[in-house]
This record gives structure tokens, C-alpha cells and sequence, in this order.
């Protein structure tokens, strides 16, 4: 059971940021949304441009 709770609670907690930072995300008006970060980080190590 103690495997479960774990898996459970690290779940809850992934979910309850990832709705955060959608949330800051929105009232900020912030232009790119988390997906979009991530694809232009990935882009720009690897010496392309994200358009």
C-alpha cells in the first residue's frame, strides 16, 4: 500500500502545479504556453529556430 500512496500523492501534486502554472499563465497573458517552451528550449539547444 505504501507504493500506492506514494505514486498517488506525486501524482496529485504534478497535477495541482501543471493547473497552477496554467493558471499564471493565463492571467499574465504570457505568449507561449508550457508545451511551446519546451519545444523552443529543445529547438535552440540543438542550433534551430523554433519558426
Amino acid at each position: 500500500m505504501n507504493n500506492h500512496a506514494s505514486l498517488v500523492i506525486a501524482s496529485i501534486l504534478g497535477l495541482v502545479a501543471g493547473m497552477s502554472h496554467g493558471m499564471v499563465s493565463h492571467y499574465q497573458n504570457l505568449p507561449f504556453s508550457l508545451s511551446e517552451q519546451v519545444l523552443e528550449s529543445i529547438n535552440v539547444s540543438n542550433g534551430k529556430s523554433f519558426n
